[in-house]
């Protein structure tokens, strides 16, 4: 162990049945001020057809529209709202890295539209050149000249000439279907799934499917290239899926399944995006379900990008609410891993660089600052000792060049709670110890290194040294076990800080028991992590798991 022993008197803080703590009246608390650090974002916004008759109606659930008016009176609405259009070229600079963000014009927009409909380009660039504004157009190789209402070879000239648009890839296969199952199955998901080769009586490789995508991709460049005269290096996925594969519904068939977000095999997404990376394509856009999306950051997977789109039926007033709730979203965690799901809450940070843990899975990431994956690693030791039982990964903190992981007992009885500890050499991690903890921190929720010591609290707010297994301390609740009130635990000022899930508060607790500061914090809290005035929380919400970011602001007396 590295920890020296630290003698610590029983910390006891009561909070009482109110939602205030009770302290001694000269040494009152201090608020502490905190300030969302907004990562800038670009808002990528998706439309389809711009027209008061719109073609192909009686395609599944119907090809998404919006009339010539509504269009206008949209990106009139954003102009005056303070929202700046850029081109695709300047989005693309800022959330590939290759622009600083302090060049990004605030509230900056981007439009885009799929299926390479003409009715875009003959209502949409009038409206387009009145408000200065540019798009982007991911049209479909097949469709392109061959489906009435599709855009023409000279459209696309006329296009490229116009100084509005860019035309850019939306598949040459586009939205067609793509046999998935033995019986004939058919899925319109043709980038996202694996075909069924029928002569061979088999699903297509990982490989295979690879190079079935990489051939289309290159197909495209070829044919449209010298049509438009400019490179076409970004793509859009088709409906928006990847191979995300979200969790099936009860009863699905994995293999066959053709709805949204879900593909027939795990692992298509590294694949499809080794694709795009090998065809010369620097980006691509994908679209998420309601309650999912979020403006475009460096956060995201430059072959994910998330774009926004518009119903017909809505009003200016709803489509500006709806963006104006999502400019205080966070990074999101990477939950979709290989095809899998994962939940990511526990966090550490060290300079630029955090560190993340699956609540379920053996699996812990390395992030940039923008929340991007560096490395993900594999860890079968968190295994060792859990009786077949979930991972249950509660809490990690680090220590210098140390990463100590914290498992939770679980429901099985047999199952001990675990600590392990990693050293962090060259980009990997060692396995340097792991032992059994005592059955009393089964539930700890946090740990955080002070004064030379490990600390951690469980979810109850009994406080644990964990070099010597024994409880030095505990929030007291009226001596009322609450199991789930608190979440997290740090360290800085020379205090624990943790967080109050019944009472919203963020408390900062002196080793001796004295609160010395809170703060207001709203959400669902599930760790904590602190870098001088710097606060990261894990938080979750209905659809994503986010981290977000704060600056603590001076103590004001009370």
């Amino acid at each position: 162990m590295r920890f020296r022993a630290l003698a610590l008197v029983s910390m006891v803080l009561s909070l009482g049945t109110a939602h205030a703590p009770t302290l001694r009246k000269a040494d009152p608390p201090k608020t502490l001020v905190l300030t969302p650090v907004r990562e800038p974002t670009v808002r990528v916004l998706m439309f389809h057809q711009i027209s008061q008759h719109p073609i192909e109606p009686k395609t599944g659930i119907g090809t998404p529209w919006m009339t010539p008016q509504r269009f206008g009176e949209l990106l009139g609405a954003l102009s005056r709202r303070g929202y700046h259009f850029i081109t695709m070229q300047t989005a693309i600079a800022f959330l590939s890295g290759k622009m600083p963000a302090a060049h990004l014009p605030h509230r900056s927009v981007t439009l885009t539209f799929d299926d390479g409909y003409r009715s875009a380009w003959t209502e949409a660039t009038p409206i387009l050149r009145r408000y200065h504004a540019t798009a982007t157009m991911f049209f479909e190789g097949h469709a392109t000249g061959t489906i009435r209402g599709r855009l023409t070879d000279a459209d696309l000239r006329a296009m490229a000439r116009s100084g509005i648009w860019s035309l850019q890839s939306h598949g040459y296969a586009g939205h067609s279907d793509l046999v998935v199952g033995p019986h004939g199955e058919r899925s319109p998901y043709w980038y996202a799934n694996l075909q069924w080769l029928a002569k061979k009586h088999r699903f297509e490789s990982i490989g295979e499917f690879e190079r079935r995508v990489r051939d289309d991709l290159l197909r495209f460049r070829r044919t449209f290239e010298p049509v438009t005269g400019t490179r076409i290096d970004l793509f859009a996925y088709p409906s928006g899926e990847y191979g995300q594969n979200a969790a099936l519904p009860r009863g699905a068939n994995p293999q066959t399944n053709v709805q949204a977000g879900h593909s027939n095999a795990s692992g298509l997404t590294p694949a499809l995006f080794h694709a795009l990376e090998s065809s010369g394509f620097t980006a691509a856009f994908a679209v998420y379900d309601p309650g999912h999306v979020h403006f475009a950051s460096r956060s995201d997977d430059i072959y994910a990008l998330p774009r926004i789109g518009f119903a017909a039926s809505s009003s200016i007033a709803r489509d500006l609410q709806a963006m104006q709730a999502l400019e205080s979203k966070g990074i999101e965690f990477p939950e979709i891993d290989d095809g899998n799901y994962t939940a990511v809450a526990p966090i550490a940070v060290d300079g630029s660089q955090i560190y993340a843990a699956s609540t379920t899975q053996p699996i812990l990431y390395l992030l940039n600052r923008y929340g991007r994956r560096i490395a993900r690693y594999d860890e079968p030791a968190l295994n060792r000792g859990r009786n077949a039982g979930p991972t249950a990964i509660g809490a990690i903190a680090l220590v210098q060049h140390h990463l100590w992981v914290f498992q939770q007992a679980g429901a099985d009885a047999k199952s001990a709670p675990y600590l392990s500890e990693f050293s962090l050499a060259h980009g990997a991690l060692v396995l340097e110890s792991r032992r059994a903890l005592p059955k009393a921190m089964s539930w700890l929720v946090g740990l955080a290194p002070l004064g030379g010591s490990l600390y951690g609290i469980d979810d109850g707010g009994a406080i644990f040294n964990l070099e010597t297994g024994r409880q030095v301390g505990a929030l007291d609740r009226s001596q009322t076990y609450q199991s789930g009130r608190f979440a997290g635990l740090a360290a800085g000022g020379g205090a624990l800080v943790t967080y109050d899930r019944k009472t919203n508060r963020l408390l900062y607790v002196t080793p001796t028991g004295e609160l010395q500061a809170f703060a207001v914090l709203h959400g669902d809290i599930r760790s904590l992590a602190l870098e001088g005035d710097r606060l990261f929380v894990s938080r979750w919400g209905k659809a994503r798991h986010m981290l977000r970011i704060y600056t603590i602001g001076a103590r004001n007396t009370k």
